[in-house]
């Protein structure tokens, strides 16, 4: 176990004692008082490329994820047609009236 020896004190004090210590004192962004932000829902609507069906993906990764193209794991394959997006949970109820989709 590393020690070091304080001047001040002239007293042993175990290093991992005090960072064990400095851990505890940390103030996570959550408890300061704010209130925790609400992510912004974002509605896909996608077609196969071999169907006539449309489809609805409900995530909270941000529009640029979706529409990257050069994502190694994108969260719509490339070969599928976007059709439209919306940022919102209002957009959920109206794509559901607008393609029919269950």
């Amino acid at each position: 176990m590393d020690t070091f020896y304080s001047l001040a004190n002239h007293q042993r004090v175990d290093v991992m004692r005090i960072h064990k210590i400095k851990q505890n004192m940390r103030i996570s962004h959550e408890s300061k008082g704010r209130p925790s932000e609400k992510k912004l829902v974002v509605v896909v609507v996608f077609k196969k490329p071999t169907g006539k069906k449309h489809y609805m993906m409900i995530t909270e990764s941000s529009v640029d994820d979706i529409l990257d193209e050069k994502k190694r794991n994108p969260l719509i394959p490339n070969n599928y047609e976007i059709v439209d997006i919306g940022v919102g949970e209002s957009f959920v109820a109206k794509y559901k009236e607008q393609y029919d989709i269950k």
